[in-house]
């Protein structure tokens, strides 16, 4: 360990550049992290709402309602499946209006709104958004299924918006993992040439250690050591400006995606993703000294 500082204190210009790459670079890979982590958990948070409103004619009888649950069930593409009541269809309404007696119809000629008025419902999740064409059209060939005045049957269902989500999350884990290649292979060629300048500089002292019966091992695991220092700062540099930046932006988030994705972001994950970057980071450090060496060895 010693030998390796005295390798960095000799070129500190070389190090610090070493340690703000590798640093940019885990910043980057730290910011991708969490932005895919939280676009997965927006994809899971909306997959598990009700995907598919059926509503049901108000002469639906209960047998027949039955009858088209089992049949939903028996494709294995639904996840669940909630039978709202016309009771619980008014209780739903009156919780999202509040107390707002316009909405309510306590001061319109209309009439208070009542249950007797709103439609009873199926609110159906499926496994994936894959299978929404499949469990719609089972609905549609229902006969408890209400029509709207054009003769459509009346079917909710968000499909494009979670297709959307889902081809975005997709695309963001790609885009992360192809970014992630090429910042690394960007940090063990700063690193590797760094370390290797540092043996070419002194292959004169490497030469005379070697003739007095130095092991290669002995003679350049200061080397290794030295890339393992620059890999322990540069990821914590790298996950403390990320973590700067969500500290920053979570007010913002939080009156965006509250109750959609945790928020503020739980010590626990924060800590995780640390170990995280730190491992990836020594990884590359590890890597890129070991290659360096390598090269000098072959020569």
């Amino acid at each position: 360990m010693n030998p390796a500082l005295k390798n960095i204190r000799r070129s500190p210009y070389q190090a610090i550049a070493a340690v703000l790459v590798l640093s940019l670079n885990l910043f980057v890979i730290s910011l991708f992290t969490l932005v895919t982590l939280a676009s997965q958990s927006i994809l899971v948070y909306f997959e598990t709402r009700p995907q598919i409103i059926a509503y049901l004619k108000d002469t639906a009888p209960e047998s027949l309602v039955n009858e088209t649950i089992t049949n939903l069930n028996s494709t294995g593409l639904v996840k669940s499946i909630k039978y709202v009541s016309k009771n619980d269809a008014l209780k739903i309404y009156k919780e999202s209006v509040g107390n707002d007696p316009l909405l309510l119809g306590t001061v319109t000629q209309l009439g208070e709104v009542t249950a007797d008025i709103l439609p009873a419902s199926l609110e159906v999740s499926v496994r994936s958004s894959s299978d929404f064409d499949h469990v719609a059209k089972v609905l549609e060939e229902s006969d408890i299924v209400s029509l709207t005045p054009q003769g459509v049957k009346e079917i909710d269902f968000p499909k494009n918006i979670v297709s959307e989500l889902a081809a975005w999350t997709k695309a963001l884990r790609t885009a992360g993992v192809a970014l992630a290649v090429v910042l690394s292979v960007t940090s063990i060629n700063t690193i590797g040439t760094n370390v290797s300048l540092k043996i070419a500089s002194r292959k004169t002292e490497i030469d005379t250690l070697k003739l007095i019966g130095a092991k290669n091992s002995f003679v350049l695991k200061p080397y290794l050591w030295e890339t393992v220092i620059y890999s322990l700062i540069g990821g914590f540099f790298g996950w403390l400006f990320s973590f700067i930046v969500l500290l920053y932006s979570t007010p913002i988030l939080v009156t965006r995606l509250e109750g959609i994705i945790p928020l503020p972001v739980p010590p626990l994950t924060v800590f995780f993703l640390l170990l995280f970057i730190l491992s990836v980071s020594l990884l590359l450090g590890l890597f890129s000294g070991i290659f360096a060496v390598v090269r000098f060895l072959r020569r």
